[in-house]
């Protein structure tokens, strides 16, 4: 799993009786417009996990997993502890980094109409003006940027990105700004010798991918996925009015290291409105869940390509594979019942989310949380063991 710390010194709106709110709220199951299978046989045990980590004072959970015992949804806690809005079935939230497989899949897709080539220099794209200020764009290939094999700095993990953002909470940063952060910087290893998770890769494969198709990449993801899947309940680049339209919860970070939430909404919604292709998409669960099931049953791409982005790398430093293209490996959970399982993770200032898949059982897990993992705290662990629990049940569920 991959974590980014941030070292952030400002938030807004301090809510002194966050964890006393959050303690008194059960967990529920909302009877929505989703075709749940209330008798599900994972019920009591997905209920009593997200009840264990709501009761620690994580503010909103929305899990969901579907097997073919059917769609079954735990909602806990609040969307807004403000005003006490449960988090529901239809709820729309941030996905953060599970726009990377989005990405990709447009990618494969181009890649399969004979647009792209994975194999080729990412020069071949891009002008020289975009390149020559990055270390070795001149060996970088597409798919390199892909499986995070370029070597290529992480933009949001500079020390000079992370001031810009407390200094400035809520300026929206284009990706050519962001860029900017790590040009003229060494580069941390040669292309393709290593693995480093960089959302600067991502950048750049959203512009290769726009290039290679004359399109803006925001019509790309209509035409290539969210129109043939009928994915009425993802968004990309969302406006004020739709965060307010869409019932968008709001957001949460520790920033003390004292176990208090604070609000920070209005800065996290910035921030996550400036990602784009490498972690701008907004979605119902739901629709997350049947993307990656069309992905899995071969609607979007051919099996190569399926097999290209199950493909993993591993790093230099890494006990086990970390990436293929666009998704994320996460391995067994369980080292006594082996299997493998993949998907990708996301986090935001104030919130984190993971999609997983396990072949074992074919079963998908959705999870969506609205408190952050930033920096070290007592939310990183609450947030992070939450996910790993689930995972664990799901990934060995029989």
């Amino acid at each position: 799993m991959k974590y980014f710390f941030f070292i952030l010194l400002i938030a807004v709106c301090t809510l002194q009786s966050c964890r006393k709110d959050v303690y008194s709220t059960p967990v529920t199951v909302t009877d929505g417009s989703l075709p749940v299978n209330y008798d599900h046989p994972m019920k009591d045990s997905l209920i009593e996990l997200v009840n264990k980590y709501v009761s620690k004072g994580i503010p909103g959970v929305q899990v969901m997993v579907k097997n073919a015992d059917g769609l079954f949804v735990v909602n806990s806690g609040y969307a807004r502890l403000e005003n006490k809005v449960p988090v529901t079935d239809e709820m729309t939230a941030w996905i953060y980094s599970i726009s990377k497989t989005y990405l990709a899949v447009v990618a494969l897709r181009l890649k399969e109409k004979g647009l792209l080539d994975l194999d080729a220099k990412i020069s071949t794209y891009l002008s020289a003006s975009v390149l020559s200020p990055l270390p070795n764009a001149n060996k970088i290939t597409v798919r390199q940027l892909m499986n995070h094999s370029a070597g290529l700095r992480n933009h949001t993990s500079e020390p000079t990105f992370q001031i810009y953002q407390i200094n400035n909470p809520f300026t929206l940063l284009s990706l050519d700004r962001k860029l900017e952060f790590i040009h003229h910087k060494p580069a941390m290893f040669e292309p393709g010798t290593d693995f480093l998770y960089s959302n600067s890769g991502y950048t750049l494969l959203q512009w290769v991918v726009e290039k290679a198709a004359a399109k803006p990449y925001a019509q790309l993801l209509k035409e290539e996925i969210l129109d043939p899947l009928n994915l009425t309940h993802t968004y990309y680049s969302v406006t004020d009015e739709q965060l307010l339209s869409l019932g968008f919860p709001n957001y949460y970070f520790e920033r003390y290291n004292n176990g208090q939430l604070e609000n920070v909404t209005k800065w996290h919604n910035t921030i996550a409105k400036g990602l784009q292709g490498y972690g701008g998409i907004a979605a119902n669960g739901h629709d997350v869940i049947l993307f990656m099931e069309a992905l899995i049953n071969g609607y979007l791409l051919s099996p190569e390509s399926l097999t290209e982005m199950r493909t993993w790398i591993q790093g230099k430093e890494s006990t086990e594979p970390d990436y293929g293209l666009g998704l994320e490996y996460f391995g067994s959970y369980n080292k006594t019942v082996p299997t493998v399982t993949y998907g990708h993770e996301g986090d935001g200032l104030g919130a984190t989310t993971q999609v997983l898949y396990v072949p074992a059982n074919n079963t998908y897990l959705f999870i969506s949380m609205n408190a952050g993992r930033q920096l070290f705290g007592e939310y990183l662990f609450k947030t992070s063991d939450m996910k790993i629990d689930l995972c664990r049940y799901v990934a060995t569920y029989r």
